[in-house]
């Protein structure tokens, strides 16, 4: 089965822009005056090459930080990455060399590695999952649980993984939950103003129980989602959806980890969201090893 990459723009690429901002702050933030450990050790002239290695298996993700922290080391250093973001690689294989000023190689090196080991480590992840659950039609989606400044990028990491991407913001597409919901008489009523005032734009509702869902299924939502349900409850809401609508996409939410995923085989086509992907990550073991020029 093909699964979807996204609700909506899948986050497929980003630019040098969306990097700069967060790697201008960890530049500022991890020398704000000199290195004084490098700089006492080291000559300003001293040049040198480091050698960015895998310690274990994984994806590639986050190599567009490099063409910022060259600008930012002010062209002292050249990076050349020998894998693309979202490859394979496996422990031993060296993904980057970097070549140039030996006290800028020093300054960069836990920048660029808490980018590449955090963003890496998203994709891994998500490769997972997506490598065992695919196959059986379900789709693995992101959340909104992200570090503040990393979203774009963590999306990026997970569609890298081969995950599948849920709205960037709450601008990109119309997300009625409980506590909006809540204060109307019918799910009719905030899914008609919304498409009312962005026609064009997904309208996904969510409900947390099946006494919700008859008035959910009479709202006609792109999307529903099912937030919390036990498996036999699922089953029900699944089949009379679909039933009413083969074109509704089904979402599931709640606390959902990669062991909880092998019940939700039977629904084809079903959307998982998980915030595990990006709030529950691991750095992946990299390392980078310098080596001097004689």
């Amino acid at each position: 089965m093909q699964v979807k990459r996204a609700y909506t723009k899948p986050i497929s690429e980003v630019s040098e822009a969306d990097y700069f901002p967060l790697a201008k702050m960890a530049w500022e933030e991890d020398c704000p005056d000199q290195d004084i450990t490098s700089v006492s050790l080291f000559s300003s002239n001293q040049k040198a090459s480091a050698f960015l290695n895998a310690r274990e298996e994984g994806i590639l993700c986050g190599s567009g930080v490099a063409s910022v922290l060259s600008k930012l080391s002010g062209g002292d250093l050249q990076f050349t990455f020998f894998f693309e973001d979202g490859q394979r690689f496996v422990s031993g294989d060296t993904l980057a060399k970097i070549e140039g000023s030996l006290l800028s190689l020093l300054r960069v090196e836990r920048i660029l590695l808490n980018f590449l080991q955090y963003l890496s480590g998203i994709s891994t992840s998500t490769r997972k999952i997506v490598d065992q659950y695919g196959p059986k039609g379900i789709m693995i989606l992101d959340t909104r649980k992200t570090i503040p400044g990393y979203r774009k990028l963590a999306k990026y990491a997970v569609y890298c993984g081969g995950g599948s991407n849920h709205r960037l913001d709450l601008s990109e597409m119309g997300l009625i939950k409980d506590n909006h919901l809540a204060l109307f008489d019918s799910a009719k009523i905030p899914v008609g103003k919304i498409r009312s005032n962005f026609p064009g734009r997904l309208v996904e509702l969510e409900i947390d129980s099946l006494d919700q869902l008859d008035d959910a299924l009479e709202a006609e939502p792109d999307v529903l989602m099912l937030d919390n349900f036990n498996i036999p409850d699922t089953k029900i809401a699944y089949q009379k959806a679909k039933s009413k609508n083969p074109n509704i996409m089904i979402e599931c939410s709640g606390r959902f980890t990669p062991e909880k995923l092998e019940a939700l085989s039977e629904f084809p086509g079903v959307g998982v969201s998980m915030g595990y992907v990006t709030h529950t990550t691991r750095f992946l073991d990299l390392g980078l090893d310098i080596r001097t020029d004689s």
